[in-house]
């Protein structure tokens, strides 16, 4: 078996349960295994066959795992892509991954247009648009009988290639096995307390790993999964309260913004039991306002794309109004997942005692098995089983696992290790400050120096004398920035991590 064999599954066992729901589409596990069937006798009358790939360039919907669980029957990878690319990145992606057709969302119709003279690209199969006549996706499965068809794919196969995010350079292709994305969501449900009767929202983008791994959680639980074309705040809040959601992750940027929406106190969230967050650092004030506002519970997964989840900081563990110990492990990313193990080491490989930084190593079941045709980039960070993350860490007496920072966001002033994750902390805590990025700047006598960037509250203003002041009553004076620059918005990614590399780009002059 491997996850194409879901919706069978599901089907057997809650053949009239809503399985995926979007807008103002309802269907049960039945109709949805009808329609993954469908779409697998399509893939197979194309000639499409076991290692093939092919790519998804769209907004979230559910035909999103209706595409990766037909596919992942066949043994066909699927190449998830980001609508929010430029044609010369797609292009370069499609080059580099070669898929032999794409599914192309009614919003990504002109982007897709100007790369389809790429070499592997033979078909365009267009969603939410009639006009395409037989190269539309729902006049498509008309034409096929939903017979199961002969699943060829296995648990060990790559189920989908997904780019890292680009934080500190370019994106590769994670080779993510169908054994990946299974393990991690086994490790999932124990840190969730998941149970069947639960309604997942999905409101972050599907081609970025968070939301297929999480989702996966849901899916295979025969849980009901509840799609958001692309985040908006409003609509979250709205359909939270509509669809009676009780779990969802959001990245921590996502979630300050939602509990800074001016209408929060309006909606009914009371159906809620979990907000499970990742991706990047949940900063203290963030948290302390969350759990304030939402009266449910909160679980962190920290991993990387290459890893998934290699920790968990679980609901027990976010205690607010408690013991110092208590309080300072909220920061934490937790503790190792019930099928990983974590070390923390020096340069030379050596495992650090508690309390001392070092490299964070993981070893799972859901280490990917590489990055596609990039052989010597995978055995640099994989190494007998270990894969090496490049994140800064420690453990504490009780092994729980304190992210320090990224190894290149770590700054070197005057030889002194300066790791901004502290100081951004701080700069949260500011009542005018909505999100802070702290970063290293040539300096001519101290190699580096520190630089906040800071995107201020609606209604607040800051000058830069006062942030220096802020950071210099509250820190040491040598971990206070020497220079502060404010922008309207900070530039992230399109899942929502703020890019350090691009800000340093911008300011190292």
């Amino acid at each position: 078996m491997n996850l194409g064999d879901i919706p069978r599954r599901n089907a057997k066992r809650y053949p009239e349960k809503l399985g995926l729901v979007f807008e103002d589409k309802y269907y049960t596990w039945k109709e949805v295994n009808s329609r993954v069937n469908k779409l697998a006798h399509a893939m197979l009358d194309r000639g499409i066959r076991k290692g093939d790939r092919i790519g998804i360039l769209m907004e979230n919907n559910h035909r999103y795992w209706e595409i990766n669980w037909a596919l992942t029957k066949l043994g066909i990878i699927t190449v998830p892509l980001s609508y929010r690319l430029k044609t010369m990145e797609l292009k370069n992606l499609i080059n580099y991954s070669e898929p032999r057709g794409l599914f192309v969302g009614k919003e990504s119709v002109d982007l897709a247009n100007s790369v389809k003279d790429a070499k592997s690209i033979e078909w365009f199969v267009q969603v939410e648009d009639a006009s395409a006549g037989e190269d539309d996706y729902e006049s498509l499965l008309l034409k096929y009988a939903d017979t199961e068809p002969e699943s060829v794919g296995d648990d060990d196969d790559t189920f989908a290639l997904i780019f890292t995010s680009g934080t500190t350079g370019v994106p590769k292709g994670a080779m993510l096995s169908n054994l990946n994305v299974e393990a991690n969501s086994y490790n999932e449900f124990v840190a969730d307390r998941s149970v069947k009767e639960d309604i997942n929202l999905i409101a972050t983008p599907m081609y970025h790993v968070g939301a297929i791994f999480v989702s996966n959680t849901y899916l295979m639980l025969g849980c009901t999964n509840v799609f958001m074309r692309h985040f908006d705040v409003k609509e979250l809040l709205e359909t939270i309260e509509r669809e009676r959601v009780t779990v969802c992750l959001l990245i921590p940027t996502m979630l300050n913004m939602v509990l800074n929406h001016p209408d929060f106190d309006k909606y009914d969230l009371s159906s809620l039991r979990l907000i499970f967050y990742g991706g990047a650092p949940m900063h203290q004030a963030v948290l302390k306002k969350a759990m304030e506002k939402l009266n449910c519970s909160y679980t962190q997964g920290y991993g990387l794309t290459e890893t998934l989840e290699g920790t968990f900081l679980e609901a027990e563990d976010h205690v607010i109004e408690g013991t110092e110990t208590q309080l300072k492990r909220t920061t934490s990313a937790g503790r190792e997942a019930v099928g990983a193990e974590v070390r923390v080491v020096d340069n030379q490989g050596k495992e650090l005692p508690p309390g001392e930084v070092g490299e964070i190593i993981i070893k799972s079941r859901s280490i990917i098995k590489g990055y596609w045709n990039m052989p010597e980039a995978s055995a640099e960070v994989i190494k007998d089983g270990w894969f090496y993350t490049g994140d800064l860490g420690y453990f504490d007496e009780d092994r729980y696992l304190f992210v320090v920072d990224r190894k290149k966001d770590m700054i070197i002033s005057g030889g002194v290790n300066i790791y901004p994750k502290e100081i951004e902390e701080l700069l949260y805590k500011h009542p005018a400050v909505l999100e802070a990025a702290v970063i290293g700047v040539p300096d001519q006598v101290w190699g580096e120096s520190i630089m906040a960037v800071i995107a201020c509250r609606e209604g607040f203003t800051l000058t830069e004398q006062e942030v220096i002041d802020y950071c210099k009553e509250n820190i040491a004076s040598y971990k206070k920035p020497k220079a502060v620059a404010f922008l309207a918005e900070l530039p992230k990614n399109p899942s929502g991590k703020i890019l350090k590399r691009v800000l340093r780009d911008q300011y190292s002059a």
